[in-house]
């Protein structure tokens, strides 16, 4: 699906990095390393890297990591892309001080034992930003899963992350609201989402 999906000559979700993900990110200080999991054709990993990030992304499709390369290179940047799984990628401890996703949706088995997996690999101070869809968007015609496994309550996710697997987390910003999306037609009008910003202690 997602070979599909971004196998077409327009980007399936822009060019420009998801505006939540590039206003938390541009509050923090620039570091070296940047993981962007489940980037697509690479949008905001590529526009860390013109910030002076040396952002890296995993994604389970070739023609994602196509565009990226595309895109990259319009930017006059570079980006490390990996064709890999959540479930089976090997996360090196304290190599990032940065992870961040958006719209990153897994069923619920898979996201409880591996994304706090994926956050051991940041370093002390490390910052995990997330935006992803909350389960009222099932109601939403403005994107997103349609399956309560795949979305988000804001209290299950914080509980899985800082949880006895991860509890140097702290939390610096968590919250379900709604917004209005404006990024393709695939991503676009009033949205229930939920956000989250984590340090590493």
């Amino acid at each position: 699906m997602w070979d599909e999906r971004f196998s077409k000559e327009e980007y399936a979700y822009g060019k420009d990095p998801n505006a939540w993900l590039k206003e938390m990110i541009s509050k923090i200080e620039i570091g070296d390393l940047a993981l962007f999991p489940a980037d697509g054709e690479g949008r905001n990993a590529v526009w860390a890297a013109t910030m002076g990030w040396k952002s890296e992304v995993f994604d389970l499709s070739i023609e994602g990591k196509r565009k990226c390369r595309l895109l990259a290179e319009e930017n006059g940047v570079e980006v490390h892309y990996e064709i890999d799984d959540l479930e089976v990628r090997n996360f090196p401890s304290l190599k990032y001080d940065l992870i961040a996703c958006s719209w990153f949706h897994t069923p619920s088995e898979i996201r409880k034992e591996h994304m706090p997996r994926m956050l051991h690999s940041l370093k002390k101070g490390g910052h995990f930003i997330m935006e992803g869809y909350h389960k009222l968007q099932m109601n939403m015609s403005s994107g997103g899963p349609k399956s309560l496994d795949l979305l988000f309550d804001e209290n299950e996710v914080l509980a899985e992350l800082i949880g006895k697997k991860s509890p140097d987390m702290e939390i610096l910003h968590s919250e379900h609201c709604q917004t209005e999306l404006d990024e393709s037609d695939l991503h676009r009008g009033l949205a229930e989402v939920v956000r989250i910003h984590l340090r590493r202690a």
